[in-house]
């Protein structure tokens, strides 16, 4: 009777495990942890300067998008020349851009974007760049405009 009951309490300690396990990954999910939720969300950058929104972590091939705002004070001659390190953009599958950019340019280690901006405009332009990531990993690249320092986007992206 003693070991029936030895092996009873062990299957409840299990069990019981099993539960918090199930609970605590149920937890992270809702709080993002994969993707789409508090936890995965960053901001970097200034409203006077660059600013970028994305989520940290992702699903490959799984829709996401940048949400650029760059400040009227980062265009040169009426162009914002927004670029985004090569890591990032091999990692794109781009979908769409919106605005669509007047021309893009490719450098060492980087492809530039460029949008004519207004030479009285006061409020920033809204840069979307909707993508699906091509494969899965951690990635960490810069993105920038002229005038401002540059932002670090860090991603995790599952398969």
């Amino acid at each position: 009777m003693d070991a029936v009951m030895r092996h009873h309490r062990a299957a409840w300690r299990v069990e019981r495990v099993g539960w918090i396990i199930i609970a605590l990954l149920l937890t992270a999910t809702l709080l993002g942890a994969f993707g789409g939720g508090p936890i995965s969300h960053a901001r970097s950058g200034s409203t006077q300067a660059l600013a970028v929104e994305y989520d940290r972590l992702l699903r490959s091939h799984a829709p996401t998008e940048y949400r650029f705002q760059a400040h009227p004070s980062v265009a040169t001659g009426g162009v914002v020349r927004l670029r985004i390190d090569n890591v990032l953009m091999d990692l794109m599958e781009v979908d769409s851009i919106v605005p669509a950019p007047d021309a893009q340019m490719g450098g060492v280690g980087y492809t530039e974007f460029a949008f004519l901006m207004a030479a009285s405009a006061t409020s920033p332009i809204s840069i979307v760049i909707r993508f699906r990531p091509a494969t899965f990993g951690r990635y960490t690249g810069q993105v920038s405009v002229a005038g401002a320092a540059p932002l670090s986007i860090d991603h995790v992206v599952y398969p």
